[in-house]
């Protein structure tokens, strides 16, 4: 399933040490030009990059695609899924409309 596998992303201290800011400092710049915190952007892009593995497939292999997309194991997964599209990935695979982040309403 690894196809769309992209490099690795750094995390926050990795890019402080290559920049040279301190992470507060770093924290601060970032939330004041995005908008986020560096660790909610990435959560966002992470789920982006689930959904975008998402697309065309009828069946998943859950616990594959958190690994492949970087979360520490498939409870994690569920957890930043419910948060950020208010339901299950299972429940997204059925709901799910023609744009990945679309999720059709039921009436």
């Amino acid at each position: 399933m690894r196809e769309g596998k992209q490099s690795p992303t750094l995390t926050v201290s990795e890019v402080t040490d290559k920049i040279g800011f301190s992470a507060r400092h770093f924290n601060q710049i970032f939330r004041n030009r995005v908008g986020l915190t560096p660790k909610l952007f990435c959560r966002i892009r992470r789920l982006q990059q689930v959904l975008d593995l998402l697309s065309g497939k009828e069946r998943v292999d859950w616990a594959d695609i958190a690994i492949t997309c970087g979360y520490f194991d498939q409870a994690h997964f569920i957890h930043d899924f419910r948060m950020f599209a208010n339901c299950t990935p299972t429940e997204y695979l059925a709901q799910r409309g023609f744009h990945p982040c679309h999720v059709v309403l039921l009436d």
